[in-house]
């Protein structure tokens, strides 16, 4: 007798219930969390039915055990798999996400991309640290790479993708030794201010006047500007912290004086943003991330053109540095740290509901150290 093939539809219920990540690992999406259940298929299928029950209603899964051991790679795949969700949502730059890639990149070749996360030992992560010590002249970028690679061990074992990790405690960040830092001398402000044009002037104003850096500027909406009463509301995007400062007449005069192009304030030639990070993939489909800071380089190159001496080191940014150092004469810190967008000093902002009057204050007394007049 002839079997023939039976015509019943299959039922969502007959289906696979799970996904095959991009990483390798098998995974599902319950009540808008995405949870793991390993690289083996039927092993995978077995942890999801034992777990479902308590997952469906809210209950934590259970860590992977440690038979399922994963890849450094697909580690570092999910990792910034989530980190690049958590970016498309504005919760994180597209800098910072920059970096992570190019960093985690790193520690995969130096590790190996097949390495087993149970194979890593304390005495990997201490050689990869002296690999990143003869890398870098810089102990900031050194201690930027040694913390991302903590962060994603400390996120796998916090979002139950791996039960143990290695013991990243047995690598610490570099010592960072608190040098003087250059600043600008009102003599050179004046210098910049008259011989740049207005994009740049208003721009160089903002760092004065609001600690702003280059992406801050770059970021400025219109709507964030209250001509009105001389003030702008702007949240620093890399702490969260809301800016609500006074702007000085100078900086209204020169906004006043810009061409309004789109929402933004600033915006180059081409109409793009100063700073932005352009996402590229190579003939490997490798994506690289290449990060453009036209601020930075309109601004070296207004230095290299008035031949206006200075140390090594000193870029846009040294406008923000010297707007901290002046504002920090008043011997208010918590103003400080409102103008800059800091969320440090946290215990004593606590009790410190409100330092408004002081930042606005703080802002106007460097003014006077800048602008020589009666006003």
């Amino acid at each position: 007798m002839v079997k023939t093939r039976s015509n019943k539809r299959k039922t969502r219920s007959d289906k696979f219930p799970l996904t095959l990540h991009p990483t390798g690992q098998y995974c599902k999406k319950i009540k808008g969390k995405l949870y793991y259940f390993g690289v083996d298929k039927k092993k995978a299928l077995l942890r999801y039915l034992e777990q479902a029950s308590a997952l469906h209603t809210g209950k934590p899964a259970q860590p992977i055990s440690p038979d399922d051991d994963i890849s450094i790679k697909t580690l570092c795949n999910l990792y910034l798999d989530f980190q690049e969700s958590k970016m498309q949502q504005g919760e994180l730059s597209v800098r910072h996400f920059s970096d992570q890639v190019n960093s985690l990149r790193k520690f995969v070749r130096f590790l190996g991309q097949h390495r087993l996360i149970s194979e890593i030992s304390a005495l990997d992560l201490q050689n990869y640290k002296r690999k990143l010590i003869k890398s870098y002249n810089s102990r900031h970028r050194i201690n930027l790479n040694i913390a991302v690679m903590k962060a994603m061990f400390h996120w796998a074992r916090k979002n139950d993708v791996l039960q143990n990790i290695p013991n990243i405690d047995a690598v610490s960040k570099m010592k960072i030794v608190s040098q003087e830092k250059p600043v600008f001398t009102p003599e050179q402000i004046q210098i910049l201010l008259g011989n740049t044009n207005a994009q740049m002037r208003t721009m160089i104003w903002f760092g004065l006047n609001c600690g702003f850096g280059g992406t801050d500027c770059s970021e400025l909406l219109w709507e964030n500007i209250d001509f009105k009463n001389a003030r702008i509301h702007y949240p620093r995007g890399k702490a969260g912290i809301d800016r609500n400062l006074p702007l000085w007449p100078e900086t209204i005069q020169a906004l006043i004086a810009l061409q309004r192009k789109n929402e933004r304030v600033f915006n180059t030639p081409r109409g793009y943003k100063w700073v932005r990070t352009v996402k590229r993939t190579d003939k490997h489909g490798n994506v690289k991330y290449v990060n453009h800071d036209s601020v930075s380089k309109e601004f070296r190159k207004l230095i290299k053109k008035i031949g206006l001496k200075t140390e090594k080191g000193v870029g846009f940014y040294t406008l923000r540095r010297t707007a901290a150092t002046l504002a920090a004469q008043s011997g208010d810190s918590f103003a400080v740290q409102r103008l800059l967008g800091h969320a440090d000093l946290k215990m004593a902002t606590t009790y410190v509901q409100d330092v408004s009057a002081q930042t606005d204050r703080v802002i106007n007394n460097s003014r006077k150290l800048i602008v020589q007049d009666d006003s």
